[in-house]
């Protein structure tokens, strides 16, 4: 087991107290405080990397937390986030769909998609699972993004918030092994409630065809991802078989489909250049990544990150790359 920390009572500055735990919720989120809100001293954000999942345990102020469109388009993570929370009310706008959860509910939302949460003062515990690792449970009908699953009404999830505030407890003074045997029931416990929420998703037939789109959404995201040197407009549409503006229509929010691609192609540009050893030569990656020669692709690059590509450092974690090693890189791996 892994932890990540972040603590305030060093800094007794209000200012820079709420300018510190702003800093701490990324790479994740873009944060706000609340008007007035104060970030008390005993303040805490803090990480646990248990091989298959990661569990977060927050003690924080009023606040607005979001993901954008720009944010979950260069970061590309496929997760699923199960959050119980101790007060409320809490405000989840995902996409077209407003709900508000209570304190004792549990909320659901994909790290795949952009969402804003405006919440009190409070203590969440929050499960980041890879969907993969949820994937029977997500078959056929996808989990409401931005999803409210009462603890008052529904069983099962109360027993995994319940569940998941006793976690952190325990692993104050789990062993190794310990942590081995309760990772499996935790993901147990998570495919039921995603198939609880699947399940209530199915109900509403309007949801039914967003949920659709988003599955699709993700599918082509993946496939361009796995054929970043070749893949293109024409191909996408004669692999999914859509039309045009279909394809256009499933990356609205990030801006568009070539926009996507070439973010994901600048995004694995600068991973590579990153990691430490040999660098590769200019105009290999920018084949590698799908651009046409070596001086276009460091424009773009230029552009995005506002350096060449050749000064960025290898064995750095320059820009969006920044947290790699830390919360985004632990992601990744899981």
């Amino acid at each position: 087991m892994r932890i990540l920390e972040h603590r305030f009572e060093h800094i007794p500055q209000e200012g820079r107290r709420g300018r510190a735990w702003l800093a701490s919720l990324l790479p994740l989120f873009e944060g706000a405080l609340a008007t007035e809100a104060v970030v008390p001293e005993d303040a805490f954000l803090r990480y646990h990397h248990l091989g298959a999942i990661v569990l977060a345990v927050e003690h924080g102020p009023a606040q607005v937390v979001a993901r954008s469109p720009e944010r979950v388009q260069s970061q590309g993570l496929d997760h699923l986030v199960l959050r119980a929370h101790a007060g409320g009310p809490v405000r989840i706008e995902a996409g077209a769909w407003v709900g508000e959860a209570a304190g004792g509910d549990l909320i659901l939302f994909d790290l795949a998609q952009p969402l804003r949460i405006a919440m009190p003062p409070q203590t969440g515990i929050t499960v980041v699972v890879p969907r993969r690792l949820l994937a029977e449970a997500t078959e056929d009908v996808v989990p409401r993004h931005g999803q409210v699953l009462p603890g008052a009404s529904v069983p099962l999830a109360r027993l995994l918030a319940t569940h998941l505030c006793q976690l952190a407890d325990a692993l104050e003074t789990a062993t190794p092994a310990q942590v081995g045997d309760l990772v499996p029931a935790t993901l147990a416990l998570c495919r039921a409630i995603v198939r609880s929420a699947r399940g209530q998703s199915a109900a509403c037939q309007n949801h039914e065809a967003g949920g659709g789109r988003t599955e699709l959404a993700r599918e082509v995201r993946r496939y361009i991802d796995a054929h970043l040197v070749t893949v293109d407009l024409a191909g996408l549409i004669e692999r999914f078989g859509l039309s045009r503006r279909s394809l256009y229509r499933l990356f609205a929010e990030t801006g568009g489909v070539e926009t996507f691609i070439r973010e994901r192609r600048l995004a694995y540009a600068l991973r590579v250049l990153a990691e430490p050893g040999h660098r590769p030569k200019l105009a290999r990656l920018a084949h590698d990544c799908g651009f046409a020669d070596a001086q276009v692709f460091s424009r773009a690059f230029k552009r995005r990150y506002g350096l060449s590509p050749m000064r960025v450092e290898p064995g750095s974690a320059p820009i969006a790359a920044a947290s790699e090693s830390g919360l985004l890189g632990w992601l990744r791996d899981l």
